[in-house]
């Protein structure tokens, strides 16, 4: 009787750690610990840029915000990715690229608010070329991705502080990089009637291909 509740004993911490290092794991994300070739290998795969596939599910979107981050962060270049994603996929693996890029600047500019269609902030986006996606994206990953040190009780009972990667609600609703390239948009393409401009964001059909 006494090995047996032993047993039981043993079998029930197991799963109380176990608990405990899973809620870890789900509140602990960080970049990958990798130069930046192979870090550039890692993201061009479908579970980054793919939402209607089966890897997209592996990480959450904050996870892969604070992935994309820690490259960016370090000097590496999403259009290089892009560009390696891109060369030898067919357009039926392409045509999500341009909403998950989409999804990615929904979550760092407007926090946990649902995408809507009818919000001003989603035809700003839409009317971006493929370039100045991009370049939005980046900017977005460095400002609100962030390192911070939080604190926790351990199984043990005992007061720990401990880094992670969070999307900060620090900079929600803040345009300023994405009004600073619409400025360089018309600088650089003053005769663009704001009708053919506007009109960018009716591409946005799920059956067409923009990368």
């Amino acid at each position: 009787m006494r090995h047996y509740l032993a047993h039981k004993f043993r079998i029930f911490a197991n799963r109380k750690t176990n608990k405990y290092l899973n809620n870890i794991m789900k509140e602990y994300f960080k970049p990958y610990d990798c130069g930046l070739d192979e870090y550039e290998k890692r993201l061009a795969v479908r579970e980054f840029w793919d939402d209607c596939g089966h890897e997209w599910t592996y990480m959450s979107l904050d996870e892969k915000l604070v992935i994309l981050a820690g490259f960016v962060q370090r000097g590496g270049d999403l259009k290089r990715v892009m560009e390696r994603y891109v060369e030898d996929r067919s357009e039926i693996y392409r045509c999500r690229i341009h909403w998950v890029i989409f999804t990615y600047i929904w979550r760092m500019i407007m926090g946990n608010d649902p995408i809507s269609n009818f919000n001003p902030m989603s035809n700003r986006i839409k009317c971006l070329d493929n370039d100045e996606l991009l370049r939005l994206l980046t900017e977005e990953l460095k400002k609100c991705v962030i390192s911070t040190c939080r604190t926790r009780y351990n199984r043990f009972g005992e007061h720990e502080i401990y880094t992670c990667w969070i999307v900060s609600n620090e900079f929600q609703y803040d345009d300023t990089a994405l009004d600073k390239i619409e400025r360089e948009h018309w600088r650089s393409n003053p005769d663009e009637p704001i009708t053919v401009f506007w009109d960018k964001a009716k591409r946005w059909d799920w059956k067409k291909c923009l990368f």
